[in-house]
């Protein structure tokens, strides 16, 4: 069997997470789930630019990925391979949303009443 790729095909599949920061009465902290959503995107290098400038920002980009626009609905987090990844930045490129993101200690488990 011959298996064809094709520059810009989707490679990566991510679930894009929608949640809120939570604190309860004596000070306990976590994340409370809102909504999440699936794509696939397509997975790009972290140009030597993006990485000068996150440096320059005080903030280190880990992946670089795009995904069709129309799925992108505002969240700040997503999830790739069990790491939770903050969306630090977006660009709106055509058709496509970019998307760089930033590894964080945020572990699915935090996430009060997530359901994969």
């Amino acid at each position: 069997m011959v298996i064809i790729m094709f520059p810009s095909s989707p490679n990566i599949r991510l679930t894009l997470i929608k949640m809120r920061y939570l604190q309860d009465d004596i000070g306990n902290k976590g994340y409370g789930f809102i909504s999440k959503k699936e794509v696939i995107g397509i997975s790009k290098s972290v140009t030597s630019k993006e990485y000068y400038e996150s440096k320059k920002n005080e903030y280190k980009v880990d992946r670089a990925l795009k995904i069709q626009s129309f799925l992108y609905d505002g969240s700040k987090h997503a999830l790739i391979d069990d790491i939770v990844y903050q969306i630090e930045r977006t660009y709106q490129q055509g058709q496509f949303m970019e998307l760089y993101l930033i590894e964080t200690k945020i572990k699915v488990s935090d996430i009060n009443g997530y359901i994969e």
